[in-house]
C-alpha cells in the first residue's frame, strides 16, 4: 500500500474515532446545561448518557458479521451517516425521548469506530503495524475527549449546546465521506455463510468460560467505572461535591483527559521496556487495578478543595487497565480473538450503561431518603469503590490467566 493512501485511511478512522470520543464524553462537561433546560434528575441525566451505551454495545453482536462480510469501508460509513441523523436529531430535539432516540442513533453509529479499523489494519497492513496503529486511534480518541470538556463547554456557552452537536453531525458527515472515498479495502475476506444457532452458541459458551468470566467482574468495575466518570459523572462530581463551578469542572476534566492522552503515549513507550525486566503485561495490569481502586477511595474519603487532583493520579492506571482486553484474547486460541474482543467490548459498555444509570438512581433514592446531593453521591462513588475491592479479592488469586497465550 502506498504511504500517501496509507495516511488517508489511518486520518479518515481516527478522525471517526476522535468523533465517537467526543460525543461519548460530551454530556460530561455540558450535563449542567441540559439539566438546567430540560429539569433533568439525576436518573435522567443518567439515563440521557446511558442509552448511548446501551446502543453501542447492542450493535457489538452484529458488527463482526457486517464489517467481515461488506468490510470496513462500507460498514463503517454508513454507520456513520446513521451517527449524522442523530446529532441533527439531538441539535433539534426539545425534549429528554427526542434527546434519548438522538442518542441511540449516535450510539448505533459510533459503534464501528474502533472495531472497524481494527479490522481493517488486520487485513491490510502487516502485522509489525498493529500496536503502532492501535495506539494513534487511542490517541485520537482521547484527543476527542479532551475537546469534549473544556473546548465543548465555552462553545456550548457561547453557541448553545445545540451548537454542540450541529458541528458534530457536520464533522461527522465530512468522516462517512473520507472513510467511503480513501478506506478501500484491498483483502475483503469471502462470505462466510453462518449458522446463527450455533453463533449464539458460542457466544453464550464463551461468556461462561473460565477465562472470561474471572475478567467480567473486573471489566464492569474498572472498565465500567472509567466510561462512567469520563463520559459523564466525573463532572456532577466536581460541581455537586466539591462544589465547583461549571467553568473550573471543564478546566479539571480537561486536565484529566489530558493526562490520560499522556498516560497513553508514555505506555507505549514504558511498558516494554517493564516487560523486559520481567514485569509482565499481567503484573502492570494488577498493579492498575490496585491503583485504581486506591484513588477512587481516596477520592471519596477527602472530598477536600483539592481533591480533583485525585482524577489527575488515577489517570496513568488507565492504559493498563485497558490492557486487559488484549491480554485476554490471548488467553484463548489466536482464531476466537475478534470473538473475545467483541465480547470483551458488549460487556464493557453494557457496564457504562447500566453504572450510568444505577448511579443517577441511586443518588436520586438516597436523596429522597433525607440524604443531601453531595452525601448521596459520595455514598454512591463509595459503593463503586467497595466493588472495585471486592472484585480485586476475587479476581488477583486468578490474574494469571491474563499470562495465558
Amino acid at each position: 500500500m502506498k504511504q500517501t493512501n496509507a495516511v488517508r485511511i489511518i486520518i479518515s478512522f481516527a478522525a471517526a474515532y476522535f468523533m465517537s470520543y467526543s460525543l461519548r464524553s460530551v454530556n460530561a462537561a455540558i450535563a449542567p446545561l441540559l439539566a438546567n433546560e430540560f429539569e433533568l434528575t439525576a436518573a435522567q441525566l443518567g439515563w440521557l448518557s446511558s442509552v448511548y451505551f446501551l446502543a453501542f454495545a447492542a450493535l457489538q453482536l452484529p458488527l463482526g458479521l457486517w464489517l467481515d462480510k461488506f468490510g470496513a469501508q462500507k460498514t463503517e460509513s454508513v454507520l456513520l451517516l446513521v451517527a449524522t441523523a442523530g446529532a441533527v436529531l439531538t441539535a433539534m430535539a426539545n425534549s429528554l425521548l427526542a434527546i434519548s432516540v438522538g442518542r441511540v442513533l449516535i450510539g448505533i453509529g459510533v459503534s464501528g469506530n474502533l472495531m472497524a479499523p481494527f479490522s481493517y489494519f488486520r487485513r491490510n497492513f502487516p502485522a509489525s503495524q498493529q500496536a503502532k496503529l492501535a495506539m494513534w486511534m487511542l490517541i485520537a480518541g482521547t484527543l476527542g475527549a479532551i475537546v469534549a470538556t473544556q473546548p465543548a463547554l465555552q462553545l456550548a456557552q457561547w453557541l448553545g449546546w445545540r451548537a454542540v452537536f450541529w458541528l458534530s453531525a457536520f464533522l461527522l458527515l465530512v468522516c462517512a465521506i473520507t472513510t467511503h472515498f480513501w478506506a478501500h479495502e484491498t483483502e475483503i475476506q469471502a462470505n462466510v455463510a453462518h449458522d446463527k444457532q450455533q453463533d449464539k452458541l458460542s457466544l453464550m459458551q464463551l461468556i461462561v468460560h473460565p477465562n472470561m468470566a474471572r475478567v467480567i467482574p473486573t471489566t464492569i468495575f474498572f472498565s465500567g467505572v472509567f466510561v462512567a466518570l469520563q463520559s459523564l459523572w466525573a463532572g456532577p462530581w466536581l460541581t455537586i461535591v466539591l462544589g465547583m463551578s461549571a467553568e473550573k469542572a471543564g478546566s479539571v476534566l480537561f486536565l484529566f483527559n489530558f493526562g490520560l492522552l499522556v498516560s497513553y503515549v508514555t505506555m507505549s513507550f514504558v511498558s516494554p521496556k517493564l516487560e523486559k525486566r520481567g514485569f509482565t503485561l499481567a503484573k502492570q495490569s494488577v498493579t492498575a487495578l490496585c491503583w485504581f481502586a486506591a484513588s477512587l477511595c481516596v477520592l471519596v474519603l477527602w472530598r477536600g478543595e483539592l481533591s480533583w487532583i485525585m482524577l489527575l493520579i488515577l489517570a496513568p492506571c488507565i492504559p493498563a487497565v485497558i490492557l486487559m482486553q488484549t491480554q485476554t484474547a490471548m488467553a484463548f486460541p489466536a482464531n476466537m480473538a475478534g470473538r473475545v474482543l467483541t465480547t470483551f467490548n458488549l460487556v464493557m459498555f453494557l457496564a457504562g450503561f447500566s453504572l450510568q444509570w444505577g448511579i443517577g438512581l441511586l443518588v436520586d433514592l438516597l436523596q429522597a431518603c433525607g440524604a443531601s446531593a453531595p452525601a448521596s453521591m459520595a455514598i454512591t462513588f463509595g459503593c463503586l469503590a467497595l466493588a472495585q475491592i471486592g472484585t480485586l479479592l476475587w479476581f488477583i488469586p486468578n490474574s494469571k490467566i491474563l499470562s495465558v497465550k
